[in-house]
């Protein structure tokens, strides 16, 4: 077992400090560049930037490792990518068809308490981690909010209703969730368990919900 070539292989301990400069170097550049496109956070990076930070980091990576790979290598596609970053940057001011399709838009998940049609038909989030994100902002159930929209950069905004306008919605905490049933044991006001919609339930019926007609699980709707 050679040690020398497992823990160095082809270079000698030596080469540890000119790896250490050149990680700074590339450091440096890396953090001079993004500040240059204006972005102070990554929940601000759509994903057309979060592929532009993926291939500046490929490219960062031989220079510091590899002495084969000079600096200037690096240098010459850090400065592609960002001619590209600026090219498109302008597109997108003057075409909102280019902006869509590179930043993606604003897509609405809840409406007037229950899922939108927009979000039922494109799943662009699992319902289970819209919820999560409802609880992280003390949301107890659907019937509380108005509008709930996924933005580009994967935060949600929400419209709340005032207190004395909220409806009976479905409870969105895993243990009210876990009571969903096909078949309600009392008439009542229920909540589909897959789009929010609330109606009357008879009990001892297996009922269609009226809103998605996808689902028939029901849990008893809390104001």
């Amino acid at each position: 077992m050679n040690w020398q070539e497992i823990l160095f292989g082809d270079e000698n301990y030596a080469f540890l400090a000119e790896i250490a400069l050149r990680s700074v170097m590339m450091f440096l550049i890396v953090f001079l560049g993004l500040r240059l496109t204006g972005k102070r956070a990554v929940k601000q990076l759509s994903i057309f930037e979060l592929l532009i930070i993926i291939a500046l980091g490929s490219a960062a990576g031989d220079p510091m490792l590899y002495s084969e790979v000079g600096v200037l290598n690096a240098l010459t596609v850090f400065a592609i990518i960002f001619l590209i970053y600026w090219l498109l940057t302008k597109l997108i001011e003057y075409s909102v068809k280019i902006e869509n399709i590179l930043e993606g838009r604003p897509i609405y998940i809840i409406r007037e308490g229950r899922a939108s049609f927009e979000s039922l038909s494109h799943k662009e989030i699992a319902m289970d981690e819209f919820y999560a994100s409802l609880r992280s902002q003390q949301i107890f159930q659907l019937g509380q909010v108005k509008e709930g929209v996924l933005e580009t950069n994967g935060n949600i905004s929400l419209l709340l209703y005032p207190d004395s306008q909220i409806n009976p919605g479905l409870p969105i905490w895993p243990d009210y969730l876990k009571e969903k049933t096909k078949h309600v044991k009392q008439t009542d006001i229920y909540a589909c368990v897959n789009c929010g919609n609330t109606q009357r339930v008879n009990a001892g019926e297996k009922t269609l919900c009226d809103y998605c007609q996808k689902n028939h699980e029901w849990v008893k709707a809390i104001r």
